[in-house]
Formats: structure tokens, sequence, C-alpha cells
């Protein structure tokens, strides 16, 4: 089947008619790597197999697109990529391959970013963390090493203290207070902690704060 006319089209993009009408949108470096000119003569595995490279790249570049923007793991790419239009699964897993290969995809490190983010930035406890990192697509071995830095008693006890004092001190004021006591709890374990965690920290925060009271009469 003959090649009638090559037309650039959208940005990069090469528009390749062919003698019965049909249309082939190719990447300008794979027009060139393959040397493609009109008048050549293209057999029916070789309009396939620029099909299969054409979509294959449009998958890596759309990969990229949005690595730029934030992480993915893997699992999270291979479901953005699927569902973009046009999308071919060889294609799409070859080029996870390749974004794999080349380490723009590690569920690895992005387990320990993500760790990093939900324990030190947004003060999740173990649980949270580990139910947003599912949720991103992360396999469980990948979860449970990132996690192992941070599920410590003596780090997650003074992180809760510090919570403690910066978030909830206005609700804390008296011990006997069980409905403030309550209130602070249920939020806490949204955040993923304990009950027993909870418990020993908002001890351990009214003793500071008589500490505190003490030093300042």
């Amino acid at each position: 089947m003959k090649i009638t006319e090559i037309r650039p089209a959208k940005g990069k993009l090469f528009e390749i008619i062919l003698e019965n009408e049909q249309k082939l949108w190719l990447h300008a470096d794979l027009v060139q790597s393959e040397f493609l000119r009109s008048g050549d003569d293209l057999d029916e595995d070789r309009i396939a197999d620029l099909r299969r490279r054409a979509a294959e790249h449009r998958a890596y570049e759309y990969g990229l697109y949005l690595l730029e923007k934030r992480g993915y793991s893997y699992r999270e790419l291979y479901d953005k990529l699927i569902a973009a239009p046009n999308a071919q699964e060889d294609a799409v897993l070859a080029a996870l391959e390749k974004l794999t290969r080349y380490g723009f995809v590690n569920d690895a490190l992005y387990a320990e970013q993500l760790a990093r983010h939900y324990v030190e930035g947004k003060k999740y406890g173990i649980r949270r963390a580990e139910y947003e990192m599912r949720h991103r697509g992360l396999a469980q071995t990948d979860i449970d090493e990132a996690l192992a830095a941070y599920d410590d008693a003596e780090k997650i006890s003074a992180q809760l203290l510090e919570l403690l004092q910066k978030k909830y001190a206005r609700y804390l004021t008296d011990p006997d207070d069980r409905k403030a006591t309550e209130k602070v709890t249920a939020a806490l374990v949204r955040r993923g902690y304990s009950y027993q965690e909870i418990r020993y920290a908002i001890e351990d925060y009214y003793a500071w704060l008589e500490e505190v009271s003490g030093d300042d009469t």
C-alpha cells in the first residue's frame, strides 16, 4: 500500500496518508528513522508495526508528561495510560518497561517518598499512611519496607505529643473533660493512630502541661 502524502500535523506529528485513504499519525522521530517518503510501498505487517510503535511512543510521552507533575506507582501509571484515547495494552506495557528501565518509575523509591510525605509531612499514623499508599497502587512489600523506619514507639509518641501541642492544645485544658478527650481521640484515630498510642500521648501531654505550668509559677 503506497504512501500518497506526508504532511505536518499537530506538534511533532506527521500525517501519513495511504492510497486507500487510511491515515497514520507518526512522530517526526519515527518518520525520520524509518526514512518514510511519499511513494513508499508499505505492506500490512509494516503498517501494523508503525501503528504499534506510534502507540508506544504516545504512551511513553504521556507517561513522562504525567511524571513531570507528580510521582506515580507502576500500577497507577498503567491505569492512566491504558485509559488514554486509542491506548493499546502492548504499547502501554512497552512504554512502562522503558520508563521503569530508565528509572522514571520506581515503586520502592516512590513508597519511601510517600511514607515521608504522609508521616513526616501530614503527621499521619502508620495505619493511615499505609491506607493512602495502598490507594496509590503500591505493593504491600514496598509499603511495609518504606514505613518500617517510622514504626517506632518513641517516634510515634514524640510525633503525637507534637501534634497535641500544636493542633489540639485548645481542646486539652482539663484532664477530666471527657468530651474534649473523646473529640481529640476521634480526630487522631482518623489520622491513623491506635487508641493505645493516643491514650499514652494524652497522658504525656498533660504531664508536659503540668510541668510547663509549674515552671511558670
